[in-house]
């Protein structure tokens, strides 16, 4: 069995047999009682100096020993970096599970976990009183001395308030819990924009097609005007206007794939993965894969607050507030204080041994700075039941703020598909009339011209009706709550 692995009791008799003392009991003089001591087992002082210095050597290697052995809770190893099968599309559930993994959005907050932990760690074994050794040796004493031996060893401990450690334990086990809603919320808003990614790639993939179709048309006016000036029937006028058409929708086509890029990039940097990592999402139904069943008529402001990780974390800094007061009226208790020496080399005492003593460490005067720290406590405590009201109604605020905006965004759906209808009736009835003969092909071609800009108004406003809907679905906490368990960061 190693040192470490063994009891306390086991291991200081082991060095104190190693350093040349033996454990007995000495009486009182007054017949008080027995006390235990260590005794030297019949040294020189040379050789007792040196098993002193043994014994210090033998705790600081053990220590060392154990601190080496036990890592720190918060060290996690790092993950490799995870991407997706050459040429295949990337769903929103796996980049929903890539980003967990390693996006460094969420990192950050992942952290604060793991120092909450260490913090929390720390004020577990402060509840075990940290133990101090000490020891002096004197190179000349005064002359007629008793006490043979010219060195002392003293074994004490800081003062010690055990209700202080555990309410600090409390505190610090609920400051993590706050980190992890922090984390959650982090991670559901950072879901917000890998989900918006989604809906706008695929906005922009289908305003890319339409704008494809639409510079078709307009070189197709273009050559039809030429043709018409080469033949003498146009004018010049025409031509340019037609190029100017043309112009001005090839532009377009190049913002449309700016925006893309833009996207891809930021969909890039939520995943973890490098600029230059190919990257091909799976645009097909990215609706149905963003929103899932989520209905914004069914959602309900009652479910909001009860889902909301600001009012879950709220309601823990209440707790924790609370552990505060307690601790601040546990400083103004008496501490424990604890000691054990051997006699001072300068004293006249010729008997040797370990001596044990307890105390109590009792402040007396502080300009009653702990009284107050009470009441201060005590008075944040009430400016948090206050600010749960204002918290509450700035959750309310945002709600009605998106349901009016989901309604406009409604409405403006509404009036771009009408627009689309018409525009359709009206391109269905010029083809008629060109075939008919009765409007030339410009007449045609500016409605598919006519067209296809309300399909691509129409898909624009798509896009913004499913963006604010997405909003809703994070403010419910459904969007979190769908892909993120809290109970995975319990320990």
């Amino acid at each position: 069995m190693s040192l470490l692995t063994r009891k306390p009791q086991t291991c200081l008799a082991m060095i104190t047999r190693l350093a040349g003392f033996s454990v007995d009991t000495m009486v009182d003089p007054a017949g008080a009682g027995r006390s235990p001591r260590l005794t030297l087992s019949g040294c020189a002082p040379w050789i007792a100096a040196t098993q002193a210095c043994l014994i210090i050597a033998m705790l600081m290697m053990a220590g060392g020993v154990m601190c080496w052995c036990r890592p720190a809770q918060g060290a996690d190893q790092p993950l490799a970096a995870q991407t997706p099968l050459p040429n295949t599309p990337l769903s929103f559930e796996e980049a929903v599970r890539i980003a967990l993994t390693q996006s460094p959005a969420f990192t950050k907050s992942s952290l604060e976990i793991d120092i909450g932990r260490l913090d929390e760690t720390d004020s577990r074994y402060a509840m075990v009183p940290p133990l101090t050794f000490r020891t002096y040796y004197y190179v000349n004493r005064p002359s007629g001395n008793n006490n043979s031996r010219p060195y002392s060893l003293n074994f004490s401990t800081d003062p010690y308030n055990p209700l202080g450690a555990y309410f600090s334990l409390q505190a610090r086990k609920l400051a993590t819990q706050v980190a992890i809603l922090g984390h959650i919320a982090v991670i559901s808003k950072g879901l917000l924009s890998l989900g918006s990614c989604y809906l706008q790639l695929d906005g922009l993939h289908k305003q890319a097609g339409i704008q494809k179709d639409l510079i078709k048309v307009a070189q197709e006016n273009l050559i039809y005007a030429e043709n018409r000036v080469a033949i003498g029937t146009g004018t010049s006028l025409e031509v340019k206007m037609a190029q100017q058409q043309l112009q001005l929708a090839r532009g377009e086509q190049d913002g449309i794939a700016l925006a893309e890029k833009r996207a891809l990039s930021t969909l890039k940097n939520l995943l973890g993965w490098p600029s230059s990592q190919d990257c091909t999402p799976a645009l097909y139904d990215s609706r149905r894969q963003v929103l899932g069943s989520f209905n914004p008529a069914t959602a309900t402001l009652e479910e909001a607050k009860t889902r909301s990780y600001e009012l879950k974390s709220f309601e823990l800094y209440k707790q924790l507030q609370e552990y505060n007061i307690s601790l601040a009226i546990a400083k103004s208790l008496p501490t424990i204080i604890y000691t054990a020496q051997t006699p001072d080399p300068l004293s006249q005492s010729s008997n040797y041994g370990l001596y044990v003593g307890f105390g109590l460490e009792i402040p007396v005067w502080d300009g009653f700075t702990r009284i107050r720290n009470v009441s201060r406590q005590k008075t944040i405590l009430k400016q948090m039941g206050a600010k749960k009201g204002e918290k509450e109604s700035l959750l309310e605020d945002k709600w009605l703020d998106i349901l009016e905006k989901i309604q406009e965004s409604s409405l403006l759906l509404k009036s771009a598909q009408s627009l689309e209808e018409l525009a359709r009736l009206k391109s269905h009835q010029q083809e008629v009339r060109y075939h008919s003969g009765e409007v030339p092909l410009s007449a045609f071609l500016e409605s598919r011209i006519e067209l296809l800009k309300a399909q691509r108004n129409t898909s624009n406003r798509v896009l913004n009706y499913d963006l604010t809907v997405l909003k809703l679905r994070e403010l419910t906490g459904d969007l979190g709550n769908t892909y993120v368990d809290a109970s995975a960061w319990q320990k």
